[in-house]
């Protein structure tokens, strides 16, 4: 059950730039004032992030294709920033934000719901909490079960309950190093398409469920931007325990490792390596089982016990503002013995552009197109693809 980048995501609310603090008759003089960057002349919005306080609708827009195309709103509250002494404090930490948000795709799949992004204690405390109805519809696959019982084309099923989730990480004095603690829970109903054939082992075609997870964080980060870094470290390690003891019905463990480092190549291009290992141990449910999550390749396609991921990534800055992006990775499952599935190996790739949105922040926005086993993906990025 993947939590991580909430932060990161938040970023889309980049895409619009129409605050209701800001609406005057002058719209003109705003725009040009607020948006247009001095240095060059292009649109940026950095003075405006650096500014913001109040309210912002923000559009969403949603290309994953586990789930299909879809559109949603938010609303966004910028919290005044708070200035800090930069003899005293190194370190700048991202806005706190307050957001509601409604989204639904194309294949039914929908979501509304609420979260707070805190940051506390001059950047030493960060808090992430979200809480959302969801009505999800995708589909489990096992391919070459030893059994001779095919899922390759995959089984559909719904899912269909509340998530809630609290994080909060605490800084190690003045150090890129952070400790935390996260908790998940879900209350829901599961159901499988209507007259599907399910194999051995599987769950009855319907039935409810909680699962509650309480979680721990390590974590060292000296990227120089949390949207789309260039140069830095981030490394992370995050072991959750799901049990009856924190509110659910299943009893397992979870592991998950990742490493992200950038290096840079003059003032606009650099180079992204990124690995990322996680494993589960226990009474897994069949939605929880880790997948390789890479740009071409649908969310939950390949899942097994374990799952790791290496995937490169070249950003070429054209120009100070436009950049050409280049990336491939490969991913690998082992066996989900369980349902006598096989490990496999697969690989995507594929190419980019990005806009630099908002010079001071670092922040980038752009489309990636990716190649997987199956199929061609569009896919919006803002901040950075990890």
């Amino acid at each position: 059950m993947k939590s991580r980048h909430l932060y990161r995501n938040i970023s889309l609310l980049m895409l619009s730039f129409w605050s209701v603090d800001s609406w005057s008759g002058a719209v003109g003089d705003w725009f040009k004032d607020t948006l247009i960057d001095p240095e060059d002349g292009m649109l940026d919005a950095s003075d405006y992030l650096a500014s913001a306080s109040g309210f912002l609708p923000v559009p969403i827009i949603i290309t994953e294709p586990a789930v299909g195309f879809g559109l949603g709103l938010a609303a966004v509250y910028f919290h005044p920033p708070k200035d800090l002494d930069p003899e005293e404090h190194r370190h700048r930490g991202p806005p706190s934000l307050s957001v509601g948000f409604a989204a639904k795709t194309d294949n039914g799949t929908y979501l509304y719901g609420g979260a707070h992004m805190g940051v506390w204690k001059n950047d030493h405390i960060r808090y992430t909490g979200a809480v959302a109805k969801m009505n999800v519809n995708m589909a489990f696959y096992i391919d070459g079960r030893s059994d001779g019982f095919g899922l390759d084309n995959g089984i559909n099923f719904n899912i269909d309950g509340v998530f809630l989730m609290q994080k909060a990480q605490f800084r190690l004095q003045e150090s890129n190093w952070w400790i935390g603690a996260t908790y998940t829970y879900v209350t829901a109903e599961n159901t499988f398409q209507p007259g599907a054939i399910l194999p051995p082992r599987f769950p009855d075609p319907g039935f409810d469920f909680d699962l509650g997870g309480l979680g721990f964080t390590v974590k060292y980060d000296s990227r120089n931007s949390i949207f789309t870094p260039t140069s830095g470290l981030s490394t992370e390690f995050e072991y959750t325990n799901y049990d009856k003891s924190w509110g659910g019905d299943f009893r397992f463990d979870g592991y998950q490792i990742s490493l992200l480092h950038y290096t840079p190549f003059g003032d606009y291009s650099s180079l992204g390596l990124r690995l990322e290992a996680e494993t589960v141990k226990g009474e897994v449910p069949f939605f929880a089982y880790p997948f390789v999550d890479l740009r071409g390749i649908p969310v939950m396609r390949y899942q097994g016990e374990s799952a790791m991921v290496g995937e490169a990534e070249y950003l070429w800055g054209v120009t100070p503002r436009w950049t050409l992006v280049f990336f491939a990775g490969i991913g690998r499952t082992t066996a989900v013995h369980k349902f006598s599935g096989e490990s496999k190996t697969v690989g995507a790739g594929g190419l980019g552009f990005r806009y630099r949105l908002a010079r001071k922040f670092g922040l980038q926005s752009g489309i990636d197109i990716a190649r997987g086993p199956e199929d061609t993906s569009i896919y919006l990025t803002v901040g950075s693809a990890w």
